[in-house]
């Protein structure tokens, strides 16, 4: 019996190795259509010409402005929750950020960055909007208007304070 184990199996046949592996799971919900309109309206492209950043920065402010825009999209998160939503969803993966770099602190130097080109950047997008998907311009209106707020006091409208004044966009079809 010299070469056979009790079973009668022969002890020259390869043992079985268990590897230990490690699972990721990240949800992906709408990343990847949100970041498909992202890169067809050109949101980072037109942030980077308008705001750059100095060479030692890890991503732009484009790349930032693209990935909140997709928080708000997908799962709407205060500033210093970002950096858990791009670890939970897959941001990595859909925009090529690592959710490390998303923090509150970074977000803010971008929002900081795009405030005075913020007409700039939404005539941008609104051209790439039009020129992609073809949207016919004579059925089209630009408010600019400046927001209103409501004066609870006298019962009337009166205008947000200087600090709260910007000029809303709206894009509607007549």
């Amino acid at each position: 019996m010299s070469g056979m184990s009790r079973t009668g199996r022969g002890r020259g046949r390869a043992r079985a190795e268990i590897a230990v592996v490690r699972v990721l799971e990240k949800r992906l919900g709408a990343l990847p259509v949100v970041a498909e309109f992202g890169r067809r309206l050109r949101i980072a492209e037109i942030v980077d010409e308008l705001c750059p950043v100095r060479p030692v920065a890890w991503i732009s402010h484009g790349e930032v402005i693209e990935a909140l825009v997709a928080n708000r999209l997908t799962a709407p998160a205060p500033m210093v929750r970002v950096q858990e939503w791009a670890a939970a969803m897959a941001v990595d993966e859909a925009y090529g950020i690592s959710p490390e770099l998303l923090s509150d602190d970074r977000i803010a130097r971008a929002l900081d960055a795009i405030a005075p080109q913020l007409d700039a950047i939404t005539g941008g997008a609104g051209a790439a909007a039009i020129t992609e998907f073809g949207v016919d311009v004579s059925r089209l209106h630009w408010d600019l208007s400046a927001p209103r707020g409501a004066d609870r006091s006298s019962g009337g409208e009166r205008p947000p304070p200087p600090s709260c004044r910007s000029k809303a966009v709206k894009l509607r079809a007549v």
